[in-house]
C-alpha cells in the first residue's frame, strides 16, 4: 500500500503516489548536485521542474494520481544529469555517448512556437522572435523588412506589430526560448540556454561601457543593425508617446463627459421647469400618475448617467463609491423599470380607438363662380403679444388661463359636387381607449371652419380647453366644387390642400392647390385643372413630369437641352404658335403642325432631365446638347437638319433617310448608323470605340472609330473612317 501525497511541481499541483514522489525526489536530487556549481542554478531547476510538471500532466489523461511509469516517462524524455556528463557517471566515455543519443531520440521535440524574444529587443522583441521562429540567425534582416513594409503599405504594418505586440506573448522561461527556435526541452538544452542567458547579460554589461571609436571599426552588417536598432528605438518612443498622448485624449473625453453628463442633467431639470404646464395636456395619465412618471422616468434615465460619472471619477481621480451607493442605485433602477414597464401598457391603451365627429358648414347661399378659401388670420386668436402666457410661437402651440392653442394636423381635400352645389364638411378625428370615449375627446376640441361672402374660413389651430387632454386630434375639411365652378386658396392655406388628390384631370400637367397658391381651379368631368396656371408652351412653365422621348413634326426650330426640370416654351408670332399642338402618352411627347407650315417663324425650346430618343419628320433645324446617356436613337427624315451634342456610354443607334442630316459630337462606345435616300452624317468629332454603318442609294458618311469599323454600303453611297480603327468593308452592288 502506497502513501498519497499533494505537492507543486513547477506551478502545476499534484497528487502522487510515494513510489512516484520518492523517485522524483531523487531524480531531482541528482540535478541539484550536477549544477551546484553553476552560476543560473535556481532558474535551470525551476524551469526543469515547470517542464517536468507540464510533461506529467499531459501523460495522465483522465487520471488524477502520479504513478511511477509517469514519473519515468518524463524523466526519460528530460534525460538523467549522468546522460549528459553530470557527476554520476560510471561507465566508460562510449556507453555515456551512447545513452545521451538515447535521450536524444527519445526527448520530444514540441515543434516552433510564437514568443516575442525580449532579451534581443528594439522595441518589443516581436521581430526577434518571428526571426527565430523563421530560422533568420540575424533579426536585422526582419526589422529592415518590417520598416520597408510599413512605407511600402502606408503605415499599415504601424498597427500589425502593435497587434502582434499585444497578442504574441514573450520568452519568459527558458523552455519558452528553447521552444521559440524549435529545439527539445530538456534537462541539458534548459541548462545551456539559462547559462547563456547569463553569459549574454555579461556580455551586455561589458559592451555597455565601449566607446564610439571602437564602434566606428564595426562591419557594414553591424552598421546597418545599428541603424535599424535606431529606427526601432525611435519607433518604440514613437509608441509611448502616442499611448501617453491616448491616455491624455481619454482624461480629457472623460472630462468633457462628465461635463456633459452635469449639463444635460441641469438642462433637464429647466426644460421640465419650462415645460411644466404642458405635460397635463399631453400625458396620458391623470395628474398624480403623471408626475410619478416623470419622477420615475428621472430615475430611469438619471441613474445611468450618475453610474457613468461614478466610474469616470473612480477612472480618472481614484475615488471609491461606497458600497450601499452602488447597491442603492441598482435597486432603484430596477424598480424604476418595472414601475415604466408596468405604466406603459396604461398609456398605450389612450390610442388603441379612433372616432370622429362632423359638421356641415352651409354654403347654401353662395350663388358665385369662385370660391376663395382663407386662413384665419391670426394662428392663435391673436393672443401671441401677451406676455403672461407661455407662449412657442415657431411651433405653434400656446397655453394660456383658458386651455392649450396648438397648430393642427390639418388636410384639405376638393372633391366633385354630387349635386351642383357647394358643399363643406368638417370632420375631426380623436384618438381614445374607446370609440366613445375617442369621439367625446374630437368632439371637445375647439375648431369651427366659418363662411362670409365669398370665402370659407378655415382654422390652421384649434384649442383643448383646460382639463382635457390632447389625443392626437387632427382635422379634415371636404369642400365639393360643382363642374365648371372654381376654387381658390390664399398663401396662408394652400399648402394644406392635398397635392396627391385623385380628383385632378389628367391634363392639369401637376399644377396641385398645395403648389399654387392664388391660382385658379376649375372643376371639369375629369377633375380639377388650373385655369390660370402657365401651359406647355407659355414662359414660366414648370412641370414635374419628365418626357424623355420627342417626336417632332413640322417646320420650326427645335432645342433640346438638359436640365434639372421639364419646362416648354414655344415662341413666334401670333398665329404660328397656335399651329403647334402638343400630344402626351406616357413618356413620349409629339410636337406636331398636322401639315401646316409656319415658315420656320415659331421656335421651341425643351428642357428635360434625360433623353432617350428622337423622331424627326421634316422638322427643319433641331439642335440636341448637354445629355450624358447610357443608351439613345435618332431617327430622321425628310427636310431634317440635325445637330447634336451628346455622349452615349452603350449604344446609340442612329437612322437618316431622305434628306435628312446630322452633325454629331461626343463619345461613346458603339455608333450604328443606317443611311439611306441621300442622307448625310458627319460625325468625325463623335469618338467610338466601334462603328458599324449602313449606307444606300447615295448616302455619305464620316465616321470617327478607335478600335473596330464595319461599312455595308450599296450604289452610289460612300462611308469614311478616321481614327485607325480595323476597317471592313463589305460592299453590296446590285
Amino acid at each position: 500500500m502506497n502513501k498519497i501525497l499533494n505537492i507543486n511541481l513547477g506551478g502545476y499541483a499534484l497528487t502522487i503516489d510515494d513510489d512516484a514522489h520518492e523517485y522524483l525526489d531523487g531524480y531531482l536530487n541528482s540535478i541539484r548536485r550536477r549544477f551546484s556549481e553553476s552560476e543560473g542554478r535556481d532558474e535551470i531547476i525551476g524551469d526543469i521542474e515547470a517542464r517536468l510538471g507540464e510533461l506529467i500532466s499531459q501523460s495522465m489523461g483522465t487520471r488524477t494520481i502520479v504513478m511511477l511509469p509517469d514519473t519515468e516517462a518524463a524523466v526519460a524524455i528530460m534525460g538523467k544529469p549522468e546522460d549528459f556528463g553530470g557527476e554520476d557517471t560510471s561507465s566508460n566515455s562510449t556507453s555515456t555517448g551512447n545513452s545521451a543519443k538515447k535521450s536524444e531520440k527519445s526527448a520530444v521535440r514540441t515543434g516552433k512556437r510564437l514568443f516575442r524574444d525580449e532579451e534581443d529587443a528594439v522595441v518589443a522583441g516581436v521581430c526577434s522572435g518571428l526571426s527565430a521562429y523563421f530560422g533568420i540567425h540575424d533579426p536585422v534582416w526582419m526589422r529592415l523588412g518590417f520598416v520597408l513594409l510599413a512605407f511600402a503599405s502606408f503605415g499599415f504594418w504601424l498597427p500589425a506589430y502593435v497587434l502582434i505586440w499585444i497578442l504574441v506573448a514573450p520568452a519568459k522561461t527558458a523552455a519558452d526560448r528553447l521552444a521559440m527556435r524549435g529545439e527539445a526541452v530538456n534537462m541539458d538544452n534548459i541548462a545551456r540556454e539559462v547559462e547563456d542567458g547569463f553569459d549574454r547579460l555579461g556580455k551586455k554589461v561589458n559592451d555597455f561601457g565601449t566607446n564610439a571609436a571602437k564602434k566606428s571599426g564595426s562591419s557594414a552588417q553591424n552598421a546597418m543593425s545599428t541603424g535599424v536598432t535606431a529606427i526601432g528605438q525611435a519607433f518604440g518612443l514613437l509608441l509611448r508617446f502616442i499611448a501617453k498622448f491616448a491616455a491624455l485624449i481619454a482624461i480629457l473625453i472623460g472630462i468633457a463627459l462628465f461635463l456633459a453628463l452635469g449639463a444635460g442633467w441641469i438642462g433637464s431639470i429647466m426644460a421640465l421647469m419650462i415645460g411644466a404646464p404642458y405635460v397635463e395636456y399631453f400625458s396620458p395619465f391623470s395628474s398624480g400618475w403623471t408626475w410619478f412618471g416623470i419622477i420615475n422616468l428621472f430615475f430611469l434615465l438619471g441613474i445611468p448617467a450618475i453610474s457613468l460619472v461614478l466610474f469616470f471619477s473612480r477612472i480618472l481621480f481614484k475615488t471609491h463609491t461606497p458600497y450601499w451607493v452602488n447597491r442603492t442605485l441598482t435597486g432603484l433602477f430596477i424598480l424604476s423599470v418595472i414601475a415604466a414597464f408596468s405604466m406603459l401598457p396604461f398609456g398605450i391603451r389612450q390610442y388603441t380607438q379612433s372616432g370622429s365627429v362632423s359638421k356641415n358648414i352651409d354654403l347654401s347661399e353662395f350663388q358665385h363662380d369662385t370660391l376663395m378659401v382663407a386662413a384665419v388670420a391670426d394662428l392663435l386668436g391673436g393672443r401671441y403679444h401677451n406676455h403672461n402666457d407661455f407662449n412657442f410661437e415657431e411651433d405653434g402651440v400656446q397655453i394660456d388661463d383658458n386651455g392649450l392653442e396648438m397648430r393642427c394636423p390639418l388636410e384639405i381635400r376638393v372633391i366633385p359636387s354630387r349635386d351642383g352645389q357647394y358643399h363643406c364638411t368638417q370632420s375631426i378625428k380623436s384618438q381614445g381607449s374607446s370609440n366613445l370615449s375617442a369621439q367625446e375627446n374630437a368632439d371637445r376640441v375647439g375648431y369651427s371652419v366659418t363662411f362670409t361672402g365669398n370665402t370659407l374660413h378655415i382654422p390652421t389651430a384649434y384649442s383643448i380647453a383646460k382639463g382635457e387632454k390632447w389625443r392626437g386630434q387632427r382635422v379634415r375639411i371636404n369642400i365639393e366644387v360643382p363642374t365648371g365652378k372654381s376654387i381658390t386658396f390664399d398663401e396662408d392655406i394652400h399648402e394644406y390642400a392635398d397635392a396627391d388628390l385623385d380628383e385632378y384631370n389628367d391634363e392639369n400637367d401637376n399644377n396641385y392647390i398645395s403648389r399654387r397658391p392664388g391660382k385658379v381651379f376649375r372643376m371639369g368631368n375629369k377633375g380639377l385643372i388650373c385655369a390660370d396656371c402657365p401651359n406647355m408652351g407659355d414662359k414660366g412653365y414648370r412641370s414635374d413630369r419628365n418626357y424623355d422621348n420627342f417626336i417632332l413634326e413640322g417646320d420650326f426650330i427645335t432645342e433640346i437641352r438638359q436640365g434639372d426640370d421639364f419646362r416648354v416654351e414655344i415662341d413666334g408670332p401670333n398665329g404660328e404658335k397656335e399651329k403647334v399642338q402638343k400630344i402626351q402618352t406616357g413618356d413620349k411627347i409629339t410636337f406636331t403642325t398636322n401639315g401646316k407650315t409656319t415658315n420656320g417663324a415659331v421656335h421651341i425650346l425643351i428642357q428635360t432631365p434625360a433623353f432617350t430618343s428622337l423622331q424627326a419628320d421634316n422638322s427643319g433645324e433641331i439642335t440636341l446638347r448637354g445629355f450624358n446617356e447610357g443608351q439613345a436613337s435618332i431617327t430622321a427624315s425628310g427636310n431634317s437638319r440635325i445637330k447634336a451634342y451628346i455622349d452615349v456610354s452603350s449604344e446609340f443607334n442612329i437612322a437618316l433617310s431622305g434628306r435628312a442630316s446630322l452633325d454629331l459630337t461626343g463619345k461613346g462606345n458603339y455608333l450604328d448608323i443606317s443611311l439611306s435616300d441621300n442622307s448625310v452624317i458627319e460625325a468625325t468629332n463623335w469618338s467610338a470605340g466601334r462603328v458599324e454603318v449602313s449606307s444606300a442609294d447615295n448616302a455619305h458618311a464620316r465616321v470617327f472609330a478607335k478600335d473596330d469599323a464595319l461599312i455595308i454600303s450599296t450604289g452610289q453611297s460612300s462611308v469614311r473612317v478616321d481614327g485607325g480603327a480595323n476597317v471592313r468593308n463589305k460592299r453590296e452592288d446590285k
